[in-house]
């Protein structure tokens, strides 16, 4: 709105009649027919929510889910065998003496899932660190992760979880992503 309109049209600055003023210039909206009124509309309505409470109890719209494998592998601990055949290391940077390094070398003809690390102190407590995301390590090669707040010279051992995928039945560690 204008000075000039605001001052000429309204002395006294009366609010109401500014308002006003402008409701007048605009466009007013016309009333929607409704294609549907009375008993018609009632049928309708009725209809469309027999039609949605079948869809929301059928037994296929229950049992779908966004989650579904897509894949006949699964995500299972390592076997003692295949255990050994992964190599653990650890180690401080030179950087920062409170800060464990683990490195994971897979030597398994498919990738790993590492979840977490647990050390064990001299001084008998326990830190453990879960890998947020996972710690995926392919098959030859390795990877590090770091556990914070285990100070050099304080670690008397420690473990490292890991899983691989193999499908049901199956022995052997596999590659989920190869077809």
């Amino acid at each position: 709105m204008s000075a000039a309109l605001r001052m000429e049209h309204f002395p006294g600055n009366n609010r109401r009649k500014q308002v006003l003023a402008l409701m007048a210039l605009m466009p007013m909206p016309t009333k929607l027919k409704q294609p549907f009124t009375g008993v018609a509309s009632r049928l309708v309505y009725g209809v469309l929510m027999l039609i949605c409470i079948q869809l929301m109890t059928s037994a296929r719209a229950l049992a779908w889910t966004p989650f579904e494998r897509k894949t006949l592998y699964e995500e299972v601990e390592l076997s003692a065998a295949e255990a050994k055949k992964v190599q653990y290391a650890a180690g401080w940077s030179a950087q920062s003496d409170t800060e464990l390094l683990v490195e994971i070398k897979n030597n398994l003809p498919g990738p790993l899932a590492c979840h977490g690390a647990t050390v064990h102190l001299l001084s008998g407590t326990t830190v453990s660190k879960s890998f947020l995301p996972r710690l995926y390590v392919p098959n030859a090669s390795s990877r590090q992760g770091a556990v914070g707040g285990v100070k050099k010279g304080q670690m008397k051992d420690f473990s490292i979880l890991c899983h691989c995928w193999k499908k049901p039945g199956d022995t052997a560690c596999g590659n989920p992503s190869s077809k």
